[in-house]
Order: C-alpha cells, then sequence, then structure tokens
C-alpha cells in the first residue's frame, strides 16, 4: 500500500515494537507484524492486532504490572 505519511513509498511486511502507557504502567510488546514504509518507515499496524494488543495491555495493567515486555503472539 502507499504510505498516507510521506505519500512516497510503498508498504512492506515486518515486525516493529509496539509500547503502550496507561496509568504509570508501560507494556512493550516486540515482534508485532506491521506494513513498514520502505521510504519514510511509518509502521501501520491491522486493526486485529491492534485490539489484541490494547485488550493485552489492559489485562496486564489490570493485574498491577508497572513495566512488562513481552514477545508478541497471536491468541490461539
Amino acid at each position: 500500500m502507499k504510505c498516507v505519511i510521506c505519500k512516497n513509498g510503498e508498504t512492506q511486511e515486518g515486525f516493529t515494537t509496539v509500547t503502550l502507557e496507561k496509568n504509570g504502567s508501560t507494556v512493550v510488546f516486540k515482534e508485532v507484524p506491521a506494513q513498514i514504509c520502505d521510504n519514510c518507515g511509518e509502521k501501520y499496524i491491522n486493526s486485529f492486532i491492534t485490539k489484541e494488543l490494547l485488550k493485552k495491555a489492559r489485562t496486564i495493567v489490570k493485574n498491577g504490572a508497572e513495566v512488562d515486555i513481552r514477545k508478541y503472539e497471536t491468541a490461539a
């Protein structure tokens, strides 16, 4: 797909790290599948994965973690 930020690059499949912060807690997901612009590096994560990350992060924060770093894994 054409990058909506730089308008010059095309996205390629790759992986990224996503950091989410809420109420003093930081949750980091590594190796998240994404589309990455080959020109500017902008990263796009699909809506299914985004919803999944937010749901997992809410649970982690609810369980009291101040900092949590984990490798992304799809739901079974």
